[in-house]
């Protein structure tokens, strides 16, 4: 009969049938093969070889169930190490993230300052409202104007950050409020646009005087760069009024 030890399904369900002839006359729950939930019937390789073999009565150890180590009490049981909370703002900023987490707040109220660093903070915050009434302008809009003016605003966000930049270096502070801004008066599309196009002339002339009081080649080189910057918007917004006209 040890030639006959059943490792597969099918062998184990010819040696219930031949254990069942073996057991005949006794109780079905001296039979070690019962079905099951946890095992689907079967029992281990390694029972059945001990049932085969052993020759008192009663389960042998191994195909009895295996019972789980008691638990200690929770009095002894070590304790178990919390994940530590992070701080009510959030995560700390990763290694290697943009600004290594030292960036100010939004914008820091300036004390004092020359005439340069008050004509920077007022050359960001005019980028700033330029950009906001791009957006707004842009929502009066359809088509291709809408994403003319929608331009139009990127290349004003672009300028004031650069500007935002360039007074930080300047004092050690960062100047970007964002949240002072409020909705512009647009009482019409086209007063709109002859509107903003006067003030992108006016923003022309500023740059190139503020220009003046500067020798840093960088700074000389950005004022430039957005003093033509103006007057291809003029020229953008003039398109925009002549297409309109027909």
């Amino acid at each position: 009969m040890e030639d006959m030890i059943p490792c597969s399904l099918k062998d184990q369900e010819v040696f219930q049938r031949v254990w069942q002839r073996v057991m005949a006359g006794r109780g079905e729950a001296s039979s070690p093969i019962r079905p099951g939930p946890a095992d689907g019937g079967d029992v281990s390789c390694a029972c059945l070889k001990a049932l085969v073999r052993q020759e008192q009565d009663g389960l042998p150890p191994v195909c009895l169930p295996q019972e789980e180590e008691p638990q200690p009490p929770a009095a002894e049981r070590p304790p178990v190490e919390e994940a530590p909370v992070p701080p009510a703002g959030g995560l700390p900023p990763q290694e290697g993230s943009g600004w290594g987490g030292d960036l100010p707040s939004g914008w820091e109220e300036p004390q004092g300052g020359d005439d340069r660093t008050v004509r920077l903070r007022s050359h960001v915050m005019d980028a700033l409202e330029g950009w906001q009434f791009y957006r707004h302008l842009a929502r009066r809009a359809r088509g291709t104007d809408a994403r003319a003016l929608n331009a139009l605003a990127g290349e004003l966000h672009k300028h004031a950050r650069k500007l935002s930049a360039a007074y930080f270096l300047l004092t050690g502070l960062r100047y970007w409020p964002t949240e002072v801004l409020g909705a512009p008066a647009i009482p019409s599309y086209w007063g709109a646009l002859r509107a903003r196009h006067q003030a992108e002339q006016r923003q022309e002339t500023a740059f190139r005087l503020a220009a003046d009081d500067w020798e840093d080649q960088e700074m000389l080189a950005l004022y430039g760069e957005l003093a033509d910057a103006c007057q291809q918007r003029c020229r953008r917004l003039r398109a925009l009024l002549e297409q309109g006209v027909g």
